[in-house]
């Protein structure tokens, strides 16, 4: 070997050792650097003809375990999911505030009952009415301001899907724009690790957001997918994400879709290929989560609110007023009348009580509408399609009964008060109270309510399918099909048909609802119950939801709309918010009906009696009494009470939160076990980092010593010359 091959062997080990040092010392100078991944250097042997002539540096590359990157890729994702939630979920039970606050809803509602309790035992007492007024605002402005503050949180939680949209946009543009200068660098055998290193915080920032998994390309770049596959960023191409967030936020919503345009152009729903992170749990929280406590809540005050009103329509006040005038309930009067049985009364009652006038209306078993009255002794027959005509012609100007607008109202003819009182159940004689769709006749028509709304509360509409639908023919509804992933699946403008004139023909007939064609019969069925429910059933199992995204429509020109009306895409949880004591009452204390007509009483005998508080203890006793309640978010439905039914509502709530913090905890633990066995591998170890400056040092020493070595022997042989 000559002496130029071994000085260039003591040089090549220079070099090479030189490297090497710099690498470590890159290590040392980053320990605590967070992100940083350890380098490490590579030699090769350099052999020409078979002989060793060397050694020189190779591609420094990353201390990166895939496997351990890609289980804490996935816990990252996870941990965020779940830090979202229980945040989310916390802000929402801190609504309902702690279960031993008298000062929270159920406290409220508790405190509501006793109001009333007390005024069953001194109804004359005005101190004790506005105080029981005061209680039933208070409960129901709590429950809105609840359910308001759900809406709000919903609301938050869109914009930071919004958000979070534009970060991932930022991220996955920087992923790609690495890719190129690493793919650049690792063809020219300049060192890639700083870009590399940066590209892998990048992709650990987007796991947070996203669920992500990662391949290593040949030369050197990455390509990001999710979980599912759906490619996120390929070579030079990344794929852009789009997001318009809501301008404002009720029950109703239909939010729009994440638009995902790929990497070859393709579009689609970004929802459904999100396994977890951050925007899963928003999205989970948004569309899921909140809903269902929102939709339980309102499903609780309004039966609260229903209980209340049948105690107080079945209830006068002293004196009974001289008019009542109902809610507008959308029907026409046959509509409304068809599907009556059982007994009624209108009376009218002079200033001390006494009844004036009173007419017995009994509808035929059919459920027809038809049926006889008799007024002080005098028959008479009355129909469902002229029930108004028919009963004024027999009240003979005592009393003028008016349907308009959907709206029933009852006035007196002259300074007597009126009232409407159901006959209690006889078996001896057959009798049984009025009775529709689980409501008595003034109850049905909100005569006499103590809660009123200006939105429907009750989706039973009574109708069949030969009942007249009552919308306009080319009114529209913007329907918005949903996957179980929150994926909006299609947008159908669907327009009431021409040719529609019933239900069944709305529903079911060409052009109807369930049409493939121009409804929605490709997505779910539509169908109307016994009750005159309508309800939709989506395909899929977990089957799509129906969202509405906007309604011309009004039922009967003066009525609600088609979403309103038969209570679709969650308009059933804006409730709470439209729901108040009736403002005679609360203008007027005096009004509030505590005491109950007895139709039995002897003529010269007060039937009403300003001492009487039955009707306030019908009230309060609303609590334990069996009470029927629609499926709602976490709850079946069923027969419960309401005081059951708030306490579950309390726990179920308190429940989540608590599993989300368990989760978050347990996700958390997860996350740092994943961190910590990825930092082993990864992480710059100060004592392993001494152990290689000393060998390198040693391996410069040595490549010196040959140098050196060499220099002697050019030395000698110069000077035997």
């Amino acid at each position: 070997m000559s002496l130029g091959s071994i000085m260039n062997i003591g040089v090549s080990g220079l070099m090479t050792a030189q490297d090497q040092l710099h690498v470590v010392s890159d290590n040392i100078a980053n320990l605590n650097t967070p992100g940083y991944i350890r380098k490490v250097s590579h030699q090769t042997s350099v052999v020409t003809a078979g002989v060793g002539m060397g050694v020189q540096s190779g591609q420094v590359t990353l201390a990166a375990d895939k496997f351990l990157q890609a289980a804490t890729l996935k816990a990252s994702s996870i941990s965020a999911q779940s830090d979202t939630s229980y945040e989310l979920l916390d802000q929402m039970q801190a609504q309902f505030g702690d279960i031993t606050d008298t000062n929270n809803l159920f406290g409220q509602a508790s405190s509501v009952l006793s109001s009333m309790a007390q005024l069953g035992e001194d109804p004359t007492s005005s101190a004790s009415r506005q105080e029981a007024i005061s209680y039933v605002s208070g409960f129901l402005s709590e429950a809105g301001r609840i359910s308001t503050k759900i809406q709000t949180i919903r609301g938050d939680a869109d914009t930071r899907i919004a958000s979070a949209v534009t970060s991932v946009n930022d991220l996955l543009v920087s992923i790609r724009d690495l890719n190129g200068s690493i793919s650049g660098a690792a063809v020219s055998g300049t060192d890639t690790t700083g870009a590399q290193t940066t590209q892998m915080s990048y992709i650990d920032q987007l796991s947070k957001l996203v669920d992500v998994r990662v391949t290593q390309e040949a030369n050197g770049g990455v390509t990001v997918r999710t979980q599912s596959g759906t490619v996120l960023v390929s070579g030079a191409s990344a794929a852009t994400l789009a997001y318009t967030p809501a301008t404002s936020v009720d029950a109703s919503t239909s939010f729009g879709p994440i638009t995902l345009t790929g990497v070859n152009n393709e579009t689609r729903d970004f929802a459904d290929s999100l396994a977890s992170g951050e925007i899963k749990g928003l999205l989970d929280i948004r569309d899921k989560t909140s809903v269902a406590i929102n939709d339980q809540l309102n499903e609780y005050v309004t039966q609260f609110s229903n209980q209340l009103n049948a105690a107080h329509n079945a209830s006068s006040a002293v004196p009974a007023p001289t008019s009542l005038t109902g809610k507008n309930t959308s029907l026409t009067e046959e509509e409304a009348i068809t599907g009556f049985q059982g007994e009624t009364n209108i009376v009218t009652l002079d200033s001390s009580g006494n009844i004036t006038h009173k007419m017995t209306l009994t509808f035929d078993t059919d459920g027809s509408g038809n049926g006889s009255y008799l007024m002080d002794g005098v028959a008479g027959t009355f129909s469902a399609s002229s029930f108004v005509s028919d009963i004024n012609a027999g009240l003979g100007g005592a009393a003028t009964l008016d349907f308009t607008n959907g709206k029933m109202s009852l006035t007196s003819g002259g300074t007597d008060g009126v009232a409407v009182v159901d006959s209690p159940a006889n078996t001896a004689t057959s009798t049984v109270p009025s009775n529709k769709l689980g409501q008595g006749f003034s109850q049905f028509f909100g005569l006499n309510d103590l809660v009123t709304s200006d939105v429907p509360t009750n989706f039973k509409t009574g109708l069949t399918g030969s009942s007249a639908h009552g919308f306009t023919a080319g009114d529209t509804i913007s329907f918005a099909i949903k996957s179980a992933t929150g994926a909006t699946v299609a947008n159908v403008q669907y327009a009431i048909p021409a040719g529609a004139t019933t239900m069944t023909d709305l529903v079911t007939g060409a052009g109807g609802l369930n049409d493939t064609t121009t409804g929605l019969g490709r997505y779910g069925t539509f169908a109307l119950d016994g009750n005159g429910q309508l309800t939709f059933t989506g395909f899929g199992n977990p089957a799509n939801t129906l969202g509405v995204t906007s309604d011309t429509t009004s039922r009967n020109g003066t009525g609600a709309s088609f979403t309103q009306f038969f209570g679709l895409a969650d308009s059933a949880g804006n409730a709470a918010n439209h729901l108040t004591v009736a403002t005679r009452i609360e203008n007027n204390v005096a009004n509030l009906s505590l005491a109950q007509v007895n139709l039995n009483a002897a003529t010269g005998v007060s039937a009403l009696a300003g001492g009487d508080g039955s009707g306030g203890l019908a009230m309060a006793a609303i609590g334990t009494q069996s009470t029927t309640f629609n499926a709602a978010g976490l709850n079946a439905g069923g027969t419960s009470t309401l005081e059951r039914y708030g306490s579950d509502l309390a726990g179920q709530v308190g429940n989540l939160a608590a599993t989300a913090k368990t989760t978050k905890e347990s996700n958390a633990s997860l996350l740092d076990e994943a961190t910590s066995r990825r930092s082993s591998q990864e992480g710059v170890n100060l004592d392993e980092e001494l152990i290689h400056l000393t060998t390198y040092q040693q391996a410069y020493s040595a490549a010196g010593r040959l140098v050196q070595a060499a220099k002697d022997m050019y030395d000698v042989l110069l000077n035997m010359m």
